[in-house]
């Protein structure tokens, strides 16, 4: 596991900077947004609105960190996935959100981290990235014991912690190694390396995971489970 403070990220990455006022309307930006979102500040008619930039479920976290930031200045660190247009693909970034005082009272300052190239590559994933507390941690995949879906996100079980992962089930499960994770059931995917045995309880199965816990097998994944046991 590899953690990286909010000082680290600033010496490894380079910074995305956007200065937004209490409407969202951006006010400016700093070289690196620039060339990602080709703006084009030069022209007189032109305007940019967070909220017409993104979409509802990414404005719908800005909006989260913004209100953070009026209560306690400043908000935590998420975790946001931005589709570029150019490339015509996702893009992860670490992102924090500032109050502003002063001269620039009701101003927001949000600083964006590039942090795509040590999660992902084109066919898996590499890193998973969650957050505790200031620190951005990127989980080694094969110390996972099992993923859970918990709506859109999904929870990682790892080392005897859990942790919050802004990745679908869905979209996780295209990036692993099948032959080192399987899909059990519709909210669970299992390190296979980590599965402690597997238990019969009249037509149902359950998994015992060598951290303790017991987790179901849908029936459709039954024969699955089975072949991967030898016992069909």
């Amino acid at each position: 596991m590899l953690s990286l403070t909010l000082d680290m990220l600033q010496r490894t990455f380079n910074v995305g900077i956007v200065v937004y006022d209490e409407n969202y309307n951006i006010i400016c930006v700093n070289k690196t947004i620039q060339e990602f979102f080709h703006f084009d500040f030069e022209r007189t008619d032109t305007s940019y609105n967070l909220a017409n930039l993104h979409s509802p479920k990414v404005f719908s976290q800005i909006k989260d960190m913004t209100e953070e930031a009026v209560i306690h200045t400043r908000s935590d660190s998420y975790i946001i996935k931005i589709y570029q247009e150019t490339h015509k693909k996702n893009l992860v970034f670490l992102i924090k959100v500032f109050l502003l005082h002063g001269q620039c009272r009701d101003i927001f300052i949000a600083l964006l981290y590039n942090v795509t190239d040590i999660l992902m590559d084109e066919k898996k994933i590499i890193k998973f990235p969650v957050y505790d507390g200031n620190n951005f941690l990127l989980l080694d995949v094969p110390e996972i014991d099992f993923f859970k879906a918990i709506g859109n996100q999904t929870e990682i079980f790892y080392q005897d912690k859990k942790y919050l992962s802004p990745l679908s089930l869905g979209k996780i499960e295209k990036k692993l190694e099948p032959k080192d994770f399987v899909r059990i059931h519709k909210s669970f995917i299992v390190n296979v390396n980590k599965i402690e045995k597997l238990e019969k309880d009249k037509n149902k199965y359950q998994i015992l995971m060598k951290n303790g816990y017991y987790l179901p097998v849908s029936r459709v994944k039954t024969n699955v489970i089975l072949n991967m046991f030898g016992l069909k």
